[in-house]
């Protein structure tokens, strides 16, 4: 436990800046178990509509569009803690606004939109904050020990977040509107924490500006196509990916409808499946990470929507396989402990696929570019899906609608499978 926490072989700044990343990650870890059940407490606490629960999803995905303009704009910037300090307000402070919220605000249409406004500004967390995290950590943990150092982090980060979430879903049970306290406290928890982080050195470089941010944000757009049209094996890794990410967008609005309208899950059973699949991966995780590493990533992808698809096939069976027992007031369906078993493998593959899958067909140099290019697509197929999935459940039922996304998972399987034998070779342009 001693190694896992305190890392041996550290020189000074390694050190001074793991216990801060570890420490800002831990408070951080709160403010994720709120949001992780954001879409129940919008359903279940303010009694949300099914297309608005849709809308929930959709907007955390569409601040993805913006990846490109935020990199371009850190890249402009010369005081990098300043904009970070900028994107902690930005971010954590709409949060203390969910106060205003009260019992006799539910079903109000207003709140509802309110609500979705505050989730918005919490969501542009990921483009704005992330690539700066990351810029500041790599400019204090040396080549050799990045990987280990960040991956203890989020291992610690996550089995906090098991506990937080395990801890908000037990308050919430206890009182349905006790997330408009839960939620501006882990708002103090991450600021504090975000302030902490800061305390990282971080040596600044004098920007180089060359264009107007309209022309390289022009730019970035020009080489993202370009590259798109000539590595034709990456761009059939992010086409399996569209497919995939139709399938899960699809679903997953629609699990959180199914888990409250038709199963009446309360809060805590929500969030034991929650972390029965987190803790699951992170078990497995170690496993994957050496899997990734000598293989064709659409093979890796292949075998990913594969146990997704799994995951949807036992959601759709529950509708009719209701088998069930209570466990210390969860409830607990035999169907869906066997799925989220299989979203555990899922998680644990996802986390590779999602954050280094793309660098497999480029050299270093253009690392941040194809990511780029695979965060703007996810924006693109959220901008839509969402919503599509809770149209089709209205039109067609749950268990259609969860099998409706196990389509697009096939498609995306047989895909890869074709461009694995048109193009074996994933390194270089594809040509």
């Amino acid at each position: 436990m001693k190694s896992l926490l305190f890392p041996t072989g550290l020189n000074e700044r390694e050190k001074k800046a793991y216990r801060l990343h570890l420490t800002a990650e831990l408070l951080e870890a709160f403010s994720i178990g709120a949001i992780g059940l954001t879409e129940f407490v919008f359903l279940k606490s303010l009694n949300g509509s099914s297309y608005l629960v849709g809308v929930i999803l959709q907007v955390s995905l569409l601040v993805m569009l913006f990846s490109v303009v935020f990199n371009q704009l850190i890249r402009r910037t010369g005081d990098k803690k300043k904009l970070y300090m900028i994107s902690i307000w930005v971010t954590k402070l709409p949060l203390f606004l969910l106060v205003l919220f009260t019992p006799d605000t539910r079903g109000g249409l207003f709140f509802h939109y309110f609500f979705i406004g505050i989730y918005l500004a919490y969501s542009f967390t990921k483009p704005m904050m992330m690539p700066l995290m990351n810029m500041m950590l790599k400019q204090n943990y040396s080549g050799k020990n990045f990987g280990d150092l960040y991956s203890k982090v989020a291992t610690l980060n996550k089995l906090t977040v098991v506990a937080a979430t395990f801890i908000i879903g037990s308050l919430l049970d206890f009182d349905n509107f006790s997330f408009r306290y839960i939620y501006p406290f882990t708002a103090v928890l991450s600021m504090i924490g975000g302030y902490i982080f800061l305390k990282i050195p971080y040596d600044d470089k004098e920007p180089e500006i060359k264009q107007s941010l309209m022309k390289s944000i022009g730019g970035s757009i020009s080489s993202m196509t370009v590259i798109i049209k000539k590595n034709k094996p990456y761009r059939d890794f992010e086409a399996g990916f569209m497919f995939y990410g139709f399938s899960f967008m699809i679903a997953w609005p629609v699990m959180t409808i199914f888990f409250n309208d038709a199963l009446g899950l309360n809060y805590s059973s929500v969030a034991f499946y929650k972390n029965q699949a987190t803790l699951m991966s992170l078990i497995i995780l170690p496993f994957m990470g050496r899997y990734i590493e000598n293989t064709d990533p659409r093979e890796f992808g292949m075998l990913t929507f594969t146990f997704l698809g799994l995951f949807l096939l036992f959601l759709g069976i529950t509708e009719y396989w209701t088998a069930n027992f209570e466990l210390f007031g969860l409830q607990m369906y035999w169907s869906l402990l066997i799925g989220h078993t299989f979203l555990a493998v899922f998680f644990a593959m996802m986390l590779l696929l999602w954050n280094i899958g793309s660098a497999y067909f480029c050299g270093s140099d253009d690392v941040s570019t194809y990511q780029s290019i695979h965060i703007t697509l996810t924006g693109v197929r959220g901008a839509i899906a969402p919503l599509i999935g809770v149209g089709i459940y209205k039109t067609i039922g749950y268990f259609n609608t969860f099998m409706t996304a196990s389509a697009f998972v096939v498609i995306a399987v047989v895909y890869l499978y074709w461009s694995m034998k048109k193009y074996p070779d994933h390194n270089g342009s594809g040509e």
